[in-house]
């Protein structure tokens, strides 16, 4: 029984101990001062409470360090707490931060420089020549012309020779009427089958124009008109022009020829523009827009003579010395 008490008396007094360790443990929490650890790993408090002796008062010292560092993905901070009555313990705590993902857009824009397109014109396409060819060596034969024999001279007629200064009373027709050699052309001997012959010498004119001569024959009352080649005519003086054609071509008005068996009403030149206009004032033509002053007067000579069909031209040295 006494052994018993014993055995109870100890056991009460264990759980007054733990109930004592633990009151001291909750208090070391509340004032925020961790425990001890002892050898094994396990929680030690102050010994007082077991009836060992205190040792002598210590001064605990707490430091909490935490070095986030931010440099180059890692952070560090420093915290310094207030000493404390609560043994030393150093705790450092270091932030390592998740690695940042840094996204490097890198536009790179490439200028081509492109050739700029030439629009062709297909519709006329370029033909390429065909090669020459380089004929072989032939031997040439040269042949003499059998000379053409000039006609003789025939029967020759002067039909118009005006030979005086053209005025602005001549209205750019100067003419004679009846005309020289009025008979008729087709017998004895036929002229209206055979050629002009036609001469022009400028002698003076107020302003030297560029000039188109004509001659021209009418007939029945102007209504049949029959005119030679026009030739261009310089008026500078000095100018001689001379020409030819055969009487059936000559221009004829409304196709209708002269009737060269019957006498005509008069012979005359027209006086033209250089783009053929009537340097007149007739018909209304007011002189073509040309200024008569610096036409007229027009000093010249012009000489037609008529060959008979088949005959040659006996030459200009007969009738203009």
């Amino acid at each position: 029984m006494k052994a018993n008490k014993t055995g109870h008396r100890v056991r009460l007094a264990l759980i007054v101990g733990l109930v004592a360790a633990a009151l001291m443990a909750m208090q070391s929490l509340a004032s925020g001062e961790p425990a001890a650890l002892d050898a094994r790993g396990h929680r030690a408090y102050n010994p007082a409470l077991f009836g060992e002796e205190a040792g002598p008062a210590r001064t605990p010292t707490t430091e909490a360090t935490a070095s986030p560092t931010h440099s180059a993905g890692t952070a560090t901070a420093t915290a310094s707490a207030a000493p404390s009555q609560s043994p030393t313990a150093t705790a450092t705590a270091t932030e390592t931060p998740s690695p940042t993902h840094t996204e490097t857009a890198t536009a790179t824009a490439t200028l081509t420089n492109t050739p700029t397109a030439t629009a062709t014109d297909d519709s006329a396409p370029t033909r390429t020549p065909k090669p020459t060819r380089t004929p072989r060596a032939t031997a040439t034969a040269t042949l003499t012309p059998t000379p053409t024999a000039t006609p003789p001279p025939g029967e020759e007629l002067l039909v118009f020779d005006l030979n005086r200064p053209v005025t602005r009373d001549d209205h750019g027709f100067p003419w004679d009427k009846p005309p020289l050699a009025n008979g008729d052309w087709t017998k004895p001997i036929n002229f209206a089958e055979g050629t002009l012959y036609l001469r022009v010498e400028i002698f003076d004119q107020p302003v030297p124009q560029s000039m188109k001569l004509e001659f021209c024959v009418w007939q029945a009352s102007n209504t049949r008109e029959n005119c030679s080649s026009r030739v261009a005519v310089s008026g500078e003086r000095g100018t001689v022009v001379t020409w030819s054609l055969p009487v059936k071509q000559m221009w004829k008005k409304d196709g209708v020829p002269i009737d060269w068996s019957a006498a005509r009403d008069r012979n005359g030149v027209a006086i033209r523009n250089s783009q053929g206009e009537p340097v007149s004032d007739f018909s209304g033509w007011a002189w073509s827009g040309e200024d008569p002053a610096k036409w007229y007067p027009l000093d010249m000579r012009f000489t037609v003579v008529v060959v008979e069909k088949g005959a040659g031209f006996s030459g200009w040295e007969n009738y203009v010395p």
